[in-house]
């Protein structure tokens, strides 16, 4: 049973409340690996979901771009590059937001049918993001090379249906508390994720030897504990079932979804439903990978800072020291961050404890209207895309979203008419 939910000050309005309870007290439970076509009727043949606020499939940009293109000819919908761009350009595929479907995507985002996807469960509601293929090349950095595919195939047919079996042979697995001991391990749990991943292998190793023949077991593991950022999907999604138990309160100024699209940075608060409040997307001060300017790299893109709407990522920077080496910066930078964060959030999470700080609960419910009277906007931690597709990844880093966005939230708010 979770500890009672500790309010940041006095002034907390009912409608706070309401959202930042859910968001301290909902469990989330792991409820399998499926293909996203058995998951939601908003994927199909041409219809695929991406990252970040809605977006004309005209205007997306490069990685974006390659990663429609990948998901063409991963579902057989084109044989190579040329006639992929034929149907995009042809205006036969359509594309919507991840958050619509209840889903979030990493980076571009692109979900097809037959991607596998973890899938959770909180509240009846049913959240998903689809598995991680890797720090290099991969789908959701926009690359479609004939390896990256392969690989997506492999995932696809043999690792995928290998951590179903297990996860349905274990014992439920509840995704709050995986974060938690991520965060205990060293974590911040959305751009390191190395501990979270040891601590999710640790509980399925066991049933994937038991299920599965020898081989494909092996090969799962050697998989998962050679990719450091195997567990996010499993912490997302989680991130987003809590953001879903926490919307659609009325008049709640509690933010229920970050997210960009590489053009677009866009939120939803609880209080005005549906309705994105959007800004141009930032790149801010990445880490680079070698050689690269900040000429090359994308405005900031992906649905993963969901991470830092419900209290973990760089709201829980102090946890996690060592990705400082993968984002920039330095230790007492992230002791700092958190700290301010906490000065626009309406509570402290009895749940995500930060062992640095005497495990003190990390800042939890942003609300627009503290942003709005502070000009403190929240920081994210995360990945960054090259802005030509097929190039991958560009680097990392910590951003500072625009504030614009939670403005404009707060005087609709205010004006006390639901926007949805």
């Amino acid at each position: 049973m979770s500890a009672p939910t500790h309010f940041n000050d006095h002034e907390v309005d009912h409608s706070a409340a309401i959202s930042v309870e859910a968001l301290n007290t909902s469990n989330v439970t792991l409820s399998g690996v499926r293909r996203a076509g058995d998951v939601t009727e908003a994927v199909g043949r041409r219809n695929f979901l991406h990252a970040g606020p809605p977006i004309e499939i005209s205007d997306i940009t490069g990685p974006m771009r390659g990663a429609l293109i990948g998901g063409l000819i991963f579902e057989g919908e084109a044989a190579d590059e040329q006639a992929a761009a034929a149907i995009i350009d042809s205006g036969k595929l359509t594309i919507s937001p991840c958050h619509h479907a209840g889903g979030v995507g990493a980076m571009a985002g692109i979900i097809t049918p037959s991607m596998p996807v973890v899938v959770a469960k909180c509240c009846g509601r049913t959240t998903f993001s689809a598995l991680n293929e890797g720090t290099g090349g991969a789908v959701r950095y926009g690359s479609f090379n004939a390896e990256t595919l392969v690989r997506l195939h492999w995932i696809t047919d043999v690792m995928a249906p290998a951590l179903d079996a297990a996860i349905q042979a274990a014992e439920p697995i509840d995704l709050v508390t995986l974060v938690a001991e991520g965060l205990r391990r060293g974590d911040d749990c959305h751009n390191r994720l190395a501990g979270t991943t040891a601590a999710l292998l640790c509980l399925l190793a066991p049933e994937l030897t038991r299920r599965v023949s020898r081989e494909d077991a092996a090969a799962t593991m050697s998989v998962m504990a050679g990719n450091p950022h195997f567990a996010l999907p499993f912490t997302i999604s989680m991130g987003k079932a809590l953001a879903m138990s926490a919307a659609n309160v009325p008049g709640s100024p509690v933010v229920t979804a970050m997210a960009a699209n590489g053009r677009e940075f866009g939120i939803r608060v609880s209080g005005t439903g549906d309705r994105w409040f959007t800004a141009p997307s930032p790149i801010g001060t990445p880490l680079l990978m070698p050689g690269l300017t900040l000429d090359d790299v994308n405005p900031t893109m992906g649905d993963s800072m969901i991470a830092e709407t419900v209290g973990f990522g760089a709201f829980a920077m102090s946890a996690a020291p060592a990705i400082m080496s993968f984002v920039g910066g330095t230790a007492s930078q992230g002791i700092e961050i958190v700290e301010e964060m906490r000065l626009i959030t309406v509570a402290t999470s009895s749940r995500f404890l930060l062992p640095n700080e005497d495990h003190r609960g990390t800042p939890l419910g942003i609300d627009v209207h503290r942003v709005a009277s502070s000009g403190i906007a929240p920081v994210i931690n995360n990945g960054l895309a090259h802005r030509e597709m097929g190039r991958g990844r560009a680097g990392a880093g910590v951003t500072r979203v625009p504030i614009e966005c939670f403005i404009a939230a707060s005087e609709a708010l205010a004006t006390g008419v639901r926007c949805s």
